[in-house]
């Protein structure tokens, strides 16, 4: 579990610190606070820095923002001054200068990519594979032998195609559909097709025990770091087309109401007949381009019309049953041909994303549900229950704005609806944002309570092992469960162990492509500095608006200090009101700003605000222009949380309210009385003493 610690309470430890702590009470959002006791020793993870050559010696600048203090290092032959290092830093923590050892020399910031070096040293992930692990990998063939085929369903005759992201490198999942006769009743035969990796990945083997560290693939816009290396990844256990590859297959059987009448899972043998893009789905299914259509041709169309038709029946009831539809935007980068980024646009999401996501769900629900009728331990995919407080916080905020009505409860049916009101409008990145907020984070566990996000009680993840940890275990306890094996003893407290693993990497994992995600926005704008661009308002810090530009998609931070006059946020974070009340900023409203920095190593884009659509007092819009009072720079302390001792509104509101009337009463009077006596009156001329103004 994390506790929280306030830098008060720090004992001395900065980041990466082993420690010993203390339990010490719970701040103001539930989360247990602690104190620390005694540091036990410095991080082992080697840091990510510049270096620098000073007069009286070396020293390495961090790239962690948690680390502001500099790193005194001996001189090394590794690297010039200027250069980026990896520096591991001396045992001792009760050393007042920070100081250690350059070991690495990761190259210099002009380098191509530099920045996915840098991401991945900063978040401590894998990037290099052990020798023992290419070792295990040696003896593979270059495809797929006759023995390993045998004792498995062979599908190879079988209709079946990939669909996936134009620059996908590998192909974890294929689909196959067949109508059935009204004769026997009507309905599908849905086939989900999983590459079997744990075929290839011995347990508890080098390969193993490395993709266990990993626990996931972590995915830059321009590159990938996998989870096991590309021999498979890319090769044996990517369903590439026209090639025999091993499987693992969940049938469904699907009545004409879409009733899953009948689950069957088996190991299996597919031939792939197509590899095919989202894009390519939409030119030939929901485009009917006739040129596409005859290229696909009429087995593979039909298949493809078939399964749009099926999988938009089958979000219909899956938002029926209560499962929110939440879509968020995700940015797509372009690069040029020397690979360096030179735009970002909204990732378009059509019918046939959600085609693939729809038959993903339901093979991940019916594996589960095969785990829980054989009462079999498993690594479920769990989302609790929102925070019923959160929940009615984020009800409260979308009252104001009439998405919701006085009396409605925040229940899943009137979130869709909401959601589907406010789809492609100015108020959908704020909502989106709000409702994020107040839901509790998904994560894999070995105790099945549930999964609220998409209101199903057996949900798990069969259909990327690939790419995740936890999808190799349950296609490995399936293996054993159809071929009747033994399970091993313990087996639930080991699932446990390795859920949290699985839950902690793919935290890591996302901090990481979203941390590299703002390093190649940064290198996108860094040439665009004095140039204005149209955008909304996405949120707000207690420091800090942030805007997401229309092109560009990039998101850019402007102080408040940069709007004119003294600004301060609400409770809830989604407007920013100042000039005594007379300007109201809000999530959503369109503005027009200005880059005026872009800070590289801190990974932040900082801009002003040139003009916006705003409402006065009482409501009304009218167009805001503001007058920069201060530097449009984003410092080191403007993205951090506001102290909630007490709200800023609760600030803000003590600042104008005026003083009390009247004698104070006897008792504050011997207080305050005291209190001068323990404050003396400064002597004459002192810089604390407070003159007679004059005129007055």
């Amino acid at each position: 579990m994390d506790l929280l610690v306030d830098w008060r309470d720090a004992h001395g430890a900065i980041h990466g610190d082993r420690v010993l702590a203390e339990v010490s009470g719970e701040g103001w959002d539930g989360r247990i606070k602690a104190r620390v006791l005694e540091v036990k020793g410095r991080g082992e993870i080697p840091l990510p820095g510049t270096l620098q050559k000073q007069p009286w010696g070396w020293r390495v600048v961090p790239l962690e923002p948690r680390l502001p203090q500099v790193i005194a290092v001996p001189p090394t032959d590794l690297a010039e001054d200027g250069e980026l290092v990896s520096v591991k830093l001396d045992a001792d923590p009760e050393a007042k200068q920070l100081r250690g050892t350059v070991v690495a020399r990761l190259g210099k910031k002009t380098d191509l990519k530099i920045e996915n070096k840098l991401t991945a040293a900063l978040f401590n992930l894998r990037t290099v594979f052990p020798d023992a692990v290419m070792r295990e990998l040696a003896p593979f063939p270059t495809s797929i032998s006759p023995e390993w085929s045998q004792g498995r369903e062979d599908l190879r005759e079988t209709l079946t195609c990939t669909v996936d992201p134009p620059t996908a490198k590998d192909f974890d999942d294929a689909i196959s559909l067949e109508v059935l006769p009204r004769s026997e009743g009507g309905g599908w035969l849905l086939g989900v097709h999983i590459a079997d990796v744990s075929h290839y990945v011995a347990e508890g083997g080098p390969l193993d025990e490395e993709a266990r560290l990993r626990g996931t693939s972590v995915y830059f816009p321009d590159e990938a770091i996998p989870m096991i290396p590309d021999r498979l990844s890319g090769d044996l256990c990517s369903l590439r087309e026209g090639v025999d590859r091993l499987t693992m297959t969940a049938w469904m059987t699907l009545s004409p109401d879409l009733d899953v009448v009948e689950t069957r899972l088996s190991e299996s043998v597919i031939r792939s007949a197509r590899r095919l893009t989202y894009d390519e789905v939409k030119e030939a299914s929901i485009d009917l381009s006739t040129r596409k259509r005859a290229e696909l041709g009429e087995s593979l169309c039909s298949l493809l019309d078939e399964s749009l038709v099926l999988s938009r029946r089958l979000t219909e009831i899956r938002l029926g049953r209560g499962a929110l539809n939440l879509d968020t935007e995700e940015a797509e980068f372009i690069f040029d041909a020397e690979g360096r980024p030179v735009d970002a646009r909204r990732y378009p999401r059509h019918d046939a994303h959600r085609m693939i996501e729809e038959f993903m769900l339901l093979a991940n629900e019916a594996v589960a549900q095969f785990f829980t009728r054989k009462k079999v331990p498993t690594i479920y995919r769990i989302h609790d229950e929102p925070d019923p407080l959160k929940l009615e916080i984020f009800a409260e905020v979308t009252r104001t704005f009439g998405l919701l009505k006085p009396k409605e409860v925040p229940t899943p049916e009137h979130l869709n609806a909401m959601l589907d009101k406010i789809r492609g409008g100015p108020l959908e990145a704020m909502i989106n944002t709000l409702l994020l907020r107040s839901l509790k984070r998904a994560e894999y566990s070995a105790e099945n309570i549930g999964h609220a996000g998409l209101a199903l009680q057996d949900y798990l993840h069969f259909t990327s092992p690939i790419r995740r940890y936890p999808d190799l275990i349950v296609h490995r306890l399936l293996r054993k469960v159809l071929r009747g094996e033994r399970l091993p003893e313990a087996l639930q407290s080991h699932l446990a162990v390795l859920a949290k693993g699985a839950s902690d990497a793919e935290q890591k994992a996302t901090e990481a492509e979203r941390e590299n995600d703002k390093w190649k926005a940064c290198l996108l704008m860094k040439s665009r500095v004095g140039q204005r661009f149209q955008g909304r308002i996405q949120g707000f810090s207690a420091k800090v608006a942030f805007i997401t530009l229309d092109a560009p998609f990039v998101e850019v931070g402007v102080p408040l200090t940069a709007l004119g006059g003294n600004f301060w946020i609400d409770e809830h974070r989604t407007k920013a009101t100042g000039l005594r009340g007379t300007v109201v900023l809000t999530i959503g409203d369109a503005v027009e700003v200005e880059i005026t920095a872009v800070d590289e190593d801190l990974r932040r884009i900082s801009a002003w605000v040139t003009e916006a659509k705003a409402q006065d007092a009482h409501g009304k819009a009218f167009r805001f222009v503001p007058t920069l009072a201060a530097p449009a720079l984003l410092r080191e302390g403007d993205l951090e949380k506001p102290r909630r001792g007490r709200s800023q509104t609760q600030e803000t509101r003590a600042r104008r309210e005026p003083a009390p009337k009247g004698r104070p009463p006897k008792k504050v009077r011997e207080t305050t009385g005291k209190s001068r006596e323990a404050h003396p009156k400064p002597p004459k001329g002192s810089v604390r003493g407070v003159g007679k103004r004059k005129g007055r």
